[in-house]
């Protein structure tokens, strides 16, 4: 009767200790599970703040192609056959009046953005902008209709049956690349185009 009583208690005290390693393994797993929660967050939050800024920096292109609309207004008017401001260098210049050589998505490989102008917007963001004139060949380039992507001679104002037919002048495409520099290095380009 002794030894039964005996044999019983040991046998609670062993099954004591395999609970408390099964808790052991229990807990060790859950806080396993815990970290790798908490990490899956922290990514999805960085990976959020990331496209929030690339949205802003998008929107910021806005300024640089307002910006570079109304430079060529003036461009158009005192320079338009030269590189825009008078003395800058070439790769660090607003305007060209030639079509800048282009890589494989269309970006202007000739453009040394280190050098380009900048405007600060919202002071986190640096919007730069350049704009050549999508013509070929020497300046003065003095034969638009050969030389240049034009729009030419409109026969019609519009398309519908009977409506009235206007004549307008040649009217030359320019392209603006507009690059904005946001936190954590965000680069958004942005290029349009202009007939004028």
């Amino acid at each position: 009767m002794k030894q039964n009583s005996f044999s019983a208690t040991t046998a609670r005290a062993r099954q004591r200790g395999v609970s408390l390693v099964i808790a052991l393994i229990a807990l060790v797993a859950m806080t396993i599970a815990g970290l790798a929660l908490i990490r899956a967050v922290d990514s999805t939050n960085v990976i959020s703040g990331n496209l929030a800024f690339r949205q802003a920096s998008l929107n910021a292109t806005d300024v640089g192609v307002e910006t570079a609309l109304t430079t060529l207004g003036t461009v158009v008017t005192t320079s338009l056959d030269a590189n825009y401001p008078a003395s800058c260098a070439a790769g660090a210049c607003n305007y060209y009046p030639t079509m800048q050589v282009i890589d494989a998505v269309g970006m202007p490989t000739s453009i040394d953005w280190a050098l380009v102008p900048t405007t600060v917007v919202d002071s986190s963001y640096s919007v730069q902008y350049v704009i050549d004139r999508l013509c070929t060949g020497p300046t003065p380039v003095t034969d638009i209709a050969t030389k240049c992507m034009n729009l030419s001679n409109t026969t019609s104002g519009s398309k519908k049956s009977g409506a009235v037919s206007f004549t307008s002048a040649t009217q030359v495409y320019y392209r603006s690349t507009v690059r904005v520099t946001g936190p954590r290095n965000t680069v958004s380009m942005v290029q349009t185009l202009y007939a004028r």
